[in-house]
């Protein structure tokens, strides 16, 4: 059945490669961003959803099936100096697609974060309790909270994004960068997450829209250190993993705290969703590919 999505922060990562699922799957897609205006060939609305008049006037205008919320400041560092940007980006704007949502029971779709949990255990089911450790994580949990108070909803935590693609910097588009051209890199041996494929998470958003899932729902890849996810990454690619030193999270520079593990449990997600998601090496195999593919298309 096609649907009409309507797709916040478009211009991010996650955002722009959810709409290509989305076209992939001919849906027909209503694409927000914010300032920089995407080269994708669908309906585009320009729009500070931290404006709530305005928000509300595009929805009930546009009428979409479901909203994947996207959108957001996902700078950890940044988020704990610009704390008000942070709390309007990550907050206010999602409390303003939930009232009016609400009003039209319309699917809403939010991404959240891994760091919404301290990181004391890893592992983590969806119903374990959050327990954020710095403020992106806390905002992004204050976003949680809003969702969770309509019925018709879907979260879904995720975890260290990368991918090929538009968007700002991530560890993974860092390394090839770093390693293609024979410069060493640190990466951190002591703190955990679940790295996530970016087009795979883009086709998990579409499948739950596809569905209308309800709930909570983790989607990301195997639990490993930034350095194993590195050394993981340089094999795959065919690049020297011996440039590739340890670090420990305690020598970093950050300005805001990190969880120690903060690795999620596919368990439920997996009862719900069909696509490989999870492992590794799917997920680096598709990376390669699509790095290859870009390549080319940039040398012609």
């Amino acid at each position: 059945m096609v649907m009409k999505l309507l797709i916040t922060g478009i211009t991010s990562l996650p955002g722009y490669k959810t709409v290509i699922e989305g076209i992939e799957k001919n849906h027909e897609i209503v694409g927000i961003y914010h300032e920089k205006i995407p080269d994708l060939k669908i309906k585009l609305i320009k729009a500070d959803l931290t404006n709530k008049m305005l928000t509300q006037d595009i929805i009930i205008k546009e009428k979409p099936d479901a909203i994947i919320h996207i959108a957001g400041m996902g700078d950890v560092d940044n988020c704990e100096v610009e704390k008000e940007k942070c709390f309007n980006s990550n907050y206010l704007s999602t409390l303003n697609i939930v009232k009016v949502s609400n009003a039209f029971n319309i699917h809403m779709i939010y991404l959240s974060t891994d760091y919404v949990f301290d990181g004391q255990k890893g592992n983590y089911k969806e119903n374990e309790t959050p327990n954020p450790i710095n403020y992106y994580g806390l905002t992004k949990l204050l976003g949680e909270s809003s969702v969770k108070t309509l019925t018709n909803y879907a979260i879904v935590r995720t975890s260290t994004i990368y991918g090929i693609g538009i968007g700002r910097s991530n560890f993974a588009m860092y390394l090839i960068n770093k390693l293609k051209n024979g410069e060493e890199i640190k990466a951190v041996v002591d703190q955990f997450t679940s790295p996530t494929n970016t087009t795979l998470l883009a086709k998990a958003l579409i499948e739950i829209a596809e569905k209308r899932l309800i709930g909570v729902f983790h989607v990301g890849g195997e639990r490993l250190s930034r350095y194993e996810f590195a050394v993981k990454l340089a094999e795959k690619m065919g690049f020297d993993t011996d440039l590739i030193r340890k670090t420990y999270i305690n020598e970093m520079k950050w300005k805001a705290k990190r969880p120690i593990d903060s690795s999620l449990n596919f368990d439920n997600t997996k009862k719900f969703i069909d696509i490989n998601f999870y492992e590794t090496e799917n997920a680096l195999n598709i990376l390669k590919s699509e790095y290859y593919s870009l390549k080319v298309e940039k040398d012609n």
